[in-house]
């Protein structure tokens, strides 16, 4: 079998109805999981370049951008026509405009250590409309580093600086402490325990999200690819240097 052969033969044979469907999906209950989206030699393949990674950089929480994640697989991933395409399918019907033709902005997120606290249950919106959550390793047992959404609680802002509003918003302390505080639970909050090889969509620059925090020695390694800034084209955006 080839390389990712299962991944591109579920999304090869995907219709505008399915993707419709998934669009449904995420409106609805904020996430959509395609199960077994990696065969297993896939999966295999890309934990190994987690260990190594991990092992090489001293065992601490590391991000690794789309240029420095040749050889993982994740490239290939990336560089699919027929991933690229159910983004860009998705964004034209989930939000009903023309979609752009962006690459990826894409992200392997490893956490371990003892930092991992530091970097769990930071509330936040992307910036990016479509997130696809892809995980590579989850621990079995202790904290698993939970996935958490607050699912569609704004629209795409018509305005960079709207935009900005909100995530003042978010990023304030007291909302911080208030939003940790129904982690456990709490009205609208989402838990959703991660399976490597599933892969996830949600409405990323619409939807309030976080990760729980696992065990110092544990490993939790996850795959992002954003797809689509709102706001790409902002001037305010070029002043402030965030374009």
């Amino acid at each position: 079998m080839s390389y990712l052969s299962n991944a591109k033969q579920w999304l090869s044979a995907l219709s505008d109805g399915d993707v419709r469907g998934i669009a449904h999906e995420i409106n609805k209950d904020g996430i959509f999981c395609a199960p077994n989206f990696l065969a297993a030699e896939d999966l295999s393949q890309m934990q190994n370049f987690v260990s190594s990674t991990i092992t090489r950089e001293g065992r601490q929480t590391i991000s690794l951008k789309s240029d420095e994640l040749a050889g993982s697989g994740l490239d290939d991933l990336g560089n699919s026509p027929e991933f690229k395409a159910l983004f860009s399918r998705l964004y034209s019907i989930g939000l009903g405009r023309p979609a752009p033709d962006v690459k990826f902005y894409q992200i392997l997120r490893c956490l371990t250590g003892k930092s991992v606290t530091e970097h769990s249950l930071i509330f936040h919106y992307d910036s990016y409309a479509i997130t696809a959550l892809l995980p590579i390793e989850i621990p079995k047992f202790g904290k698993r580093g939970d996935f958490l959404i607050i699912p569609n609680t704004r629209g795409i802002r018509s305005n960079y600086l709207f935009n900005l509003a909100d995530k003042a918003i978010l990023d304030n302390a007291l909302t911080q402490r208030i939003l940790r505080s129904r982690a456990s639970g709490g009205k609208g909050m989402k838990h959703v325990s991660l399976v490597p090889g599933n892969l996830y969509l949600f409405w990323g620059y619409r939807s309030i999200h976080t990760n729980e925090p696992v065990d110092e020695g544990a490993v939790r390694a996850t795959a992002l690819f954003h797809y689509a800034d709102p706001h790409a084209d902002s001037y305010l955006k070029r002043q402030l240097g965030r374009g």
